[in-house]
């Protein structure tokens, strides 16, 4: 039972189900998913700009007061790999699904 049942699981996982070539939607519908995708993108970026200049104010204002309790370094490599994930969002889909 258990040796049919992982047979025929084998046998529908390993099938061939073609070519499938992503594609956008046609018409008003895709050009408005295009457009909040572009928005959607546009925000992430202003947000990663806005979050690093607040990290290197961070971080300026903790050498120069001296205190070491924010752990602005941290957050600035944090943010500055945020945006790199960001920058290659399409990039890092494609690779990984295509």
């Amino acid at each position: 039972m258990i040796a049919s049942l992982t047979a025929s699981t084998t046998t529908f996982l390993a099938q061939n189900i073609g070519d499938v070539s992503p594609q956008a939607p046609d018409g008003r519908t895709g050009d408005k998913i295009l457009t909040l995708l572009s928005w959607l993108m546009w925000g992430c970026i202003i947000a990663a700009v806005a979050g690093i200049m607040i990290c290197g104010a961070m971080l300026a204002y903790e050498k120069i007061s001296g205190g070491g309790q924010s752990n602005a370094t941290g957050k600035l490599v944090g943010g500055l790999f945020g945006s790199i994930v960001i920058g290659g969002a399409a990039g890092l889909v494609n690779m990984l699904v295509l």
